[in-house]
């Protein structure tokens, strides 16, 4: 997984990741933000999980929400209202993402190094 973590225009943290997964940048910036104690919490139930290679962790964020398994993490956006009946090319485009549990604790680790720092 690629990705790159900077300052936007209001001196926030991003996160910028590839685009087969960007929405687990979207998920970094927007629901965990400079919240070192949860991004921990949730680090430590992935690396549970990776050791344990059995079990599941979900988290709800306003709009975002993270299910971990022994393999992978899954972040999918939580849609307001019914997007079936939307025209062609209106839907959600990035309505969910899918990594490897080791990728997605590497993407972790990172942006704690990074909002910690």
């Amino acid at each position: 997984m690629e990705y790159e973590f900077r300052r936007d225009l209001y001196d926030e943290p991003e996160a910028v990741v590839e685009m087969e997964q960007a929405l687990f940048g979207r998920w970094l910036g927007e629901e965990l933000g400079t919240d070192r104690a949860q991004a921990q919490r949730i680090l430590l139930q992935a690396q549970i999980l990776l050791a344990a290679h059995r079990g599941q962790f979900d988290w709800h964020g306003r709009e975002l929400s993270l299910q971990l398994d022994n393999e992978s993490a899954r972040v999918w956006l939580q849609a307001e209202g019914d997007t079936e009946d939307l025209e062609d090319g209106f839907g959600l485009a990035d309505d969910a993402c899918e990594a490897g549990l080791e990728d997605f604790i590497g993407l972790l680790r990172g942006w704690i190094d990074y909002i910690g720092g």
